[in-house]
């Protein structure tokens, strides 16, 4: 679908003319006389629109957006709260994904003896692993094997390489696919182990992807045996939800190892680090019962993408134990349920911590709340450590995410801007002893809007991650109160407006 059709059928086109549509109105009353009624009629609509809001499991600014503007433009704040719970899904949809999440999340069971044995040992990571078991219904894994990447050319070499040993089957799920040498590779060795009688499945995001790569291209790729499935396919006219992406990026081969991470399929990821600063993110290898996880992931999304109904069983796979000092809960999350885990797993890691947290994150746009719970922590004692990216970000994610700084480092967070090239890594680490791997940034739109996937992780293996954060904060810019108060009156501004419109996001 070109752009110009995808512009006449977006939300910001319908709103706009809602807005203009609402402005002829009210003078129109004006010009006749009855501006009394019109504002008679739009007390009564605020009024009204209380007892629909007031039990709503939506954002405070949410509500009191819709509810200050039926008092001036309700025809407007009307068409504004249909297209925010639009992005929800509709009704079928939601039992669509009630179905699927039911069917496939029974198919993996916690074992209470993994949970009693991290609880012996650390309550905080307890509290946090078992918030997760209990919301996204996925559970915790003792004694992982994990493999830590903090650039890509090691994860799609290790990647390929466990591809070209499948035996069985190859799931992939791709947030973004841009076509080069990497693409090359992988899909010659998926062409070839497919041609061998090893399954191959490639769910896909729609809207991204085939901006470099076309649908045509997708569906000859079944000819080399190669299934692809287009995920949430962009359709004109067809609400909002269609705008809800996909930023998994995971891989399982046999139902015995999976990669999880922020890497696209993209050269910009794997050129030569010393020579061209490749673009920096993080992942890893997982082996062992976690990767029933990874399964569950992909075929929640598969399933909902293809409308095919599967048997996970017949894809897991008997592991071989390993003795590690590790605990790993992969999980993901989707914009259909009501509960809030990407923001409530923050909360509970900020909220947990008790010596140190520090946050690698690509932008920022922060609710009360979160910002909140991290000048508490601040104050608290607790060393808070914020690393963001700062080059070749386009100025308005630059502009936005700064907005926060003065705010966060007058109240004794440290904020650094990594100076070492471009850098899309997400990751948190509380108390240098457990770590969270997600594809969500600290922005409300991504936490509420998308689907989204993360790795929690406590034990041994969190060194390699804390290893990593100290490179980055080593290549990193501490920002200061004197340079936050050097910026210039247009800078100021623009930071205001741009936090003032991550509101109605």
């Amino acid at each position: 679908m070109n752009s110009f059709t995808k512009f006449f059928s977006s939300t910001f086109l319908r709103l706009a003319l809602l807005l203009l549509i609402n402005i002829a109105i009210i003078f129109c009353c004006d010009y006749f006389g009855y501006a009394y009624i019109y504002f008679l009629a739009c007390l009564l609509f605020a009024l009204i629109s209380i007892f629909f809001l007031a039990n709503r499991e939506e954002r405070d600014s949410y509500k009191v957006t819709v509810f200050l503007a039926m008092f001036v433009l309700p025809l407007w704040a009307i068409g504004y709260g249909i297209a925010l719970k639009d992005r929800k899904g509709s009704k079928k949809i939601k039992k669509e994904w009630s179905d699927i999440i039911y069917r496939n999340r029974k198919s993996v069971f916690q074992s209470n003896e993994t949970m009693a044995n991290l609880k012996a040992i650390n309550t905080q990571a307890y509290k946090t692993c078992n918030y997760l078991v209990d919301t996204v219904g996925m559970p915790c894994f003792q004694n992982a094997s994990v493999k830590y990447y903090s650039f890509g050319e090691a994860y799609f070499k290790d990647l390929v390489d466990e591809i070209k040993n499948a035996q069985n089957y190859v799931l992939l799920e791709c947030y973004k696919i841009v076509p080069g040498k990497l693409w090359t590779e992988l899909f010659d060795t998926l062409r070839l182990k497919a041609r061998e009688g090893v399954s191959v499945k490639l769910v896909y995001d729609d809207a991204v992807c085939t901006k470099f790569i076309s649908r045509e291209d997708f569906l000859k790729m079944q000819n080399h045996g190669i299934e692809t499935v287009p995920f949430n396919r962009y359709k004109a006219f067809a609400g909002g939800f269609v705008n809800c992406r996909n930023y998994k990026r995971l891989t399982v081969i046999d139902g015995k190892v999976g990669f999880f991470g922020g890497f696209n399929v993209d050269d910009e990821y794997v050129q030569n680090i010393e020579l061209t600063n490749a673009t920096k993110d993080c992942g890893i290898k997982i082996m062992g019962e976690a990767v029933k996880n990874l399964i569950v992931m992909f075929f929640e999304d598969y399933q909902f993408a293809s409308k095919k109904v599967i048997n996970l069983q017949d894809y897991f796979a008997d592991s071989q134990p390993v003795k590690t000092k590790d605990w790993i809960l992969p999980y993901s999350t989707n914009p259909v349920s009501l509960d809030h885990t990407n923001k409530n797993i923050l909360l509970s890691l900020i909220n947990n911590a008790k010596d140190n947290i520090s946050i690698v994150t690509t932008y920022l746009a922060l609710d009360d709340e979160l910002k909140n719970a991290l000048i508490v922590n601040a104050k608290s004692g607790i060393k808070v450590r914020l690393i963001f990216s700062s080059e070749k970000v386009a100025n308005k994610i630059k502009t936005l995410s700064r907005s926060y700084f003065y705010d966060l480092i007058k109240e004794g967070i440290e904020v650094y801007e990594y100076k070492g090239g471009k850098m899309t890594t997400r990751l948190i680490m509380i108390d240098n002893n457990s770590a969270l791997i997600s594809t969500n940034n600290l922005d409300s739109q991504n936490t509420y809007k998308h689907f989204n996937a993360g790795v929690y992780l406590y034990g041994d293996s969190v060194i390699l991650m804390y290893n990593d954060i100290r490179e980055i904060v080593n290549g990193s810019q501490l920002v200061t109160i004197k340079d936050m108060q050097k910026r210039k009156l247009g800078q100021k501004i623009s930071a205001s407006w741009s936090k003032f419109m991550a509101l109605f996001r």
